[in-house]
């Protein structure tokens, strides 16, 4: 069990090693378990490996150091879709790409002057921003795409209107 424990975290480490070795200096946890592996005798090794992994498990319980792993990444972007966020170095490091598109059911509409709010269920809320005359129903799927200048495109049946995500 404790060597199973062990191989996850130093898994864990790989991937986290790669991510600070982009953006600069590693946390003084995972620098010193990246240290103990120049260490050339055995037992020593693993007592350093031990001692480093503990410190390690250690600044991970107290959210000094954060591990993520690549499938909680990619939900968080596709969470994050539409959405105007700031620099996030966790998803900037990550190299999991932003989803171009995203599938759902529309669960309500209402009118917002001469646009349109629309729920949609799994994506989120989102406005329209042209005017268009026959809004999406519900139970209706939609399918919301990355524009090529940074904008959205709701499409629904034969229709397509540009939209912002609100929420």
């Amino acid at each position: 069990m404790r060597l199973c424990s062990a191989a996850a975290t130093l898994s864990a480490l790989g991937v986290a090693t790669m991510a600070w070795a982009q953006q600069g200096p590693q946390p003084k946890a995972l620098a010193a378990v990246s240290a103990c592996r120049s260490v050339k005798d055995d037992g020593q090794r693993l007592a350093c490996f031990d001692k480093a992994v503990a410190a390690f498990d250690a600044s991970v319980q107290s959210r000094d150091v954060v591990v993520v792993d690549r499938d909680t990444l990619t939900k968080e972007r596709r969470r994050q879709f539409g959405r105007a966020r700031k620099d996030d170095p966790v998803l900037s490091l990550s190299r999991t790409p932003d989803p171009v598109e995203l599938k759902g059911t529309v669960q309500s509409v209402r009118p917002a002057g001469q646009f349109f709010v629309v729920a949609v269920q799994g994506i989120g809320i989102w406005q329209t921003t042209e005017a268009t005359f026959v809004p999406p129903v519900s139970g209706v799927e939609v399918r919301i795409t990355k524009g090529s200048l940074g904008g959205y495109l709701m499409s629904y049946g034969s229709r397509a209107v540009r939209a912002r995500r609100i929420g």
